[in-house]
């Protein structure tokens, strides 16, 4: 199982975000899904919100599952990802960090729309015990979420490979009780989440 940022050398960056609505869509190609968000920031609302210190987790999920002729169809195996989008208002830029810890910067808003609408290309196949070919299907996810400061931190860690004190049980109770407090107000305070989802049309895995 493997995951690839879709980056394209010499890629133009549109000068431009598209007035457009969020999607989420999955294309194959040799039956490998290409993982593709668009529009994100087309309303300018998430680009506000990162201004005023708010950033945006992007949590990915793609799901294979098997058709079975009766009762539902089989799940077979996920992958999922992260990535964090957020301003830095001392280098007057936008920062989005993907999971390996890898951190590109970005001038404008539509530069880091362009960064994002670059698709993830993901090997995913069936387990071994799906019992060999048959007829699939991928559905990816995407949750748009809103971040405070310390899970900021935490997340940062986590994609560069750190886990951090809450994971290893090292972190205070006080203060895991404060960032729950703090989370909460996010969500009391009605700022925006985006939820996504696509399915791809079903193909045929040959049993190896």
């Amino acid at each position: 199982m493997r995951l690839f940022w879709g980056a394209v050398a010499g890629l133009v960056l549109t000068t431009a975000v598209a007035a457009q609505s969020p999607t989420l869509t999955i294309t194959l190609q040799s039956n490998i899904p290409r993982v593709r968000s668009t529009g994100l920031l087309a309303d300018g609302k998430f680009v506000g919100l990162m201004r005023s210190g708010f950033p945006r987790r992007l949590h990915y999920r793609l799901e294979l599952s098997k058709v079975r002729a009766s009762w539902f169809d089989q799940f077979q195996r996920e992958v999922s990802w992260d990535a964090v989008a957020r301003n830095d208002p001392l280098a007057d830029d936008f920062v989005l960090i993907r999971q390996g810890g890898n951190v590109s910067r970005f001038a404008t808003p539509e530069e880091l729309s362009a960064a994002l609408d670059i698709p993830y290309v993901v090997t995913l196949r069936p387990s071994s015990t799906s019992g060999g070919g048959g007829r699939y299907y991928f559905v990816a996810r995407l949750e748009v979420t809103t971040l405070n400061d310390t899970d900021l931190q935490e997340l940062s860690r986590w994609l560069s490979g750190d886990v951090g004190p809450v994971v290893s049980g090292e972190g205070n109770f006080g203060e895991a009780l404060a960032r729950g407090a703090q989370r909460v107000l996010v969500r009391l305070a009605g700022l925006p989440r985006q939820r996504l989802e696509a399915r791809s049309p079903t193909i045929r895995i040959d049993g190896r």
